[in-house]
């Protein structure tokens, strides 16, 4: 049974993931960020365009503020769109206000896959790295609950540059919602899991 949600919506995110554990996973490699171009909603709409999500099927925000469900922090934010395939794959992009607003987004994000990195439950490969106005995580895998005999997939990518967050969730195994997500991630020109 996959245990896995993501909700996105106008004013309100939810992210809900199981964790627990420690020790033994494989390690992708590292991603130049500074490499990597700076995304502009544009570019988001013709990525999501070439997985066959039209700008008319996504939520959109300006100049406003959003909170996570459970959570009391607001982002304020100059732009967001949420999308979410047929196949249920999430996808995202937020540009904050300012670069720490940014920040502390993607410290949002990061706080819900901290604790699985090293779960020895969790069988798959990572890579992530946190610094001033760059970060970002690349996880695929899969950690399994095996008190409620439940698994966790994952097939994620989340980018933060300058004053922009980028998110891109699988919803489950399956090589065509997992591929949904690598043609996304290279029509913007950035790696996937």
């Amino acid at each position: 049974m996959n245990k896995r949600s993501l909700t996105a919506g106008a004013l309100l995110l939810s992210l809900s993931i199981l964790f627990t554990g420690c020790a033994g996973i494989t390690h992708e490699p590292k991603v130049d960020m500074s490499s990597l171009k700076t995304i502009e909603k544009e570019d988001f709409f013709k990525a999501l365009e070439s997985i066959n999500i039209e700008e008319s099927d996504t939520d959109t925000m300006e100049n406003t503020s959003f909170s996570f469900a459970g959570d009391s922090q607001d982002f304020e934010i100059e732009y967001n769109i949420d999308a979410t395939s047929d196949n249920e794959n999430q996808y995202s992009y937020t540009k904050c206000v300012d670069e720490e607003t940014a920040k502390e987004l993607f410290n949002y994000y990061y706080d819900n896959y901290d604790h699985i990195f090293d779960a020895k439950d969790f069988s798959g490969i990572k890579s992530y790295e946190v610094n001033d106005n760059t970060a970002y995580i690349l996880i695929d895998g899969r950690f399994d609950d095996k008190t409620s005999n439940t698994y966790t997939p994952y097939h994620d990518a989340i980018f933060l540059k300058g004053n922009t967050v980028i998110v891109a969730i699988a919803s489950d195994y399956d090589l065509s919602i997992e591929k949904e997500v690598n043609n996304f991630l290279d029509a913007l020109g950035y790696p996937h899991p």
